[in-house]
């Protein structure tokens, strides 16, 4: 898991958004501005403990952005999601981070990492930041309706992902969160609706069809092949 976390290219990818066509707005790529970030982020993928330390040491001598970015995600992957949350939250409030949609995007990191750390608030402001800076990127709402759903904010969710799919972000697990949420609001008839495309883009995706197990239970008819739903009369 590690290893698809972390990477070169584009670090920090977060799993819920690795299976879509849609690359991450803004990802900050430090490897093409300093080879010592790639050779920062490759030894915390083949020596967490080492790897943490050298990116400390690089950090506390200047290393700028890149090392503290490597910091913070060696701090993830450690286990300490609260400390690196602090840290990319920190760093995506600095004009030296990069541009505009790489510090919106950092902001989006940071919020995922107040997630690990179970605090839904910090994420939610942290995944606002990000928005707030680049709101055409639809990604970054997927975030923001993850935070908003941790949070309670079920209708802030549900209108998250409509925004996301107009900024051309599509994805399952965007409309298993908006159907979650539609459900948690007792409108069983619209999660149905938005469970279906959720399923139609991932028919073997297991919680989908736990949800759709769920909502057939409370009475919405949800065929097999994932056609539109209507609600069963009694």
């Amino acid at each position: 898991m590690l290893a698809l976390l972390l990477s070169p290219e584009a670090p920090y990818q977060p799993d819920f958004l690795l299976d879509t066509p849609l690359e991450l707005s803004g990802s900050p790529n430090y490897g093409a501005q300093d080879p010592q970030y790639t050779d920062c982020v490759e030894l915390l993928i083949t020596d967490l403990e080492s790897g943490r330390e050298g990116a400390r040491t690089w950090a506390h001598d200047g290393g700028g952005a890149p090392a503290i970015h490597c910091l913070a995600i060696a701090d993830l992957a450690a286990g300490y999601p609260r400390l690196a949350a602090v840290r990319l939250a920190e760093l995506a409030e600095q004009p030296a981070a990069g541009e505009a949609d790489v510090r919106a995007m950092i902001y989006a990191q940071a919020a995922l990492a107040w997630l690990d750390a179970e605090n839904p608030d910090l994420a939610v402001s942290a995944a606002e930041s990000a928005v707030m800076i680049n709101a055409n990127a639809g990604d970054l709402h997927i975030i923001s309706a993850k935070a908003y759903f941790a949070a309670g904010q079920l209708e802030k969710t549900v209108e998250a992902i409509e925004r996301a799919e107009t900024h051309g972000a599509v994805s399952a697990e965007g409309f298993l969160l908006s159907a979650r949420a539609h459900k948690a609001l007792g409108r069983n008839t619209d999660a149905g609706s938005v469970l279906v495309r959720a399923l139609q883009l991932d028919p073997f995706n297991l919680d989908a069809l736990v949800l759709r197990g769920d909502l057939i239970q409370a009475g919405v008819a949800i065929r097999a092949d994932y056609q539109p739903v209507t609600q069963k009369q009694d």
